[in-house]
């Protein structure tokens, strides 16, 4: 799905309960796109980071 509107941080933010859990997503979507031998675009990694953070809200505990 193509995003129409710009993707800031402030937007990610809000998404999980603090910065660290926000973190430590990102991180493990970049380390299994490694894994994979994936190279990713900033923009691709906060797009996932964006599409992904709701499917696995209760794992790592965001909230809307």
């Amino acid at each position: 799905m193509k995003q129409t509107t710009a993707l800031t941080t402030e937007l990610l933010r809000k998404k999980f309960k603090n910065n660290f859990d926000l973190c430590n997503f990102s991180i493990n979507l970049a380390r299994k796109a490694i894994l994979e031998g994936r190279q990713i675009t900033l923009q691709e990694a906060l797009q996932t980071v964006d599409e992904r953070a709701e499917e696995h809200r209760d794992v790592n505990g965001f909230s809307l």
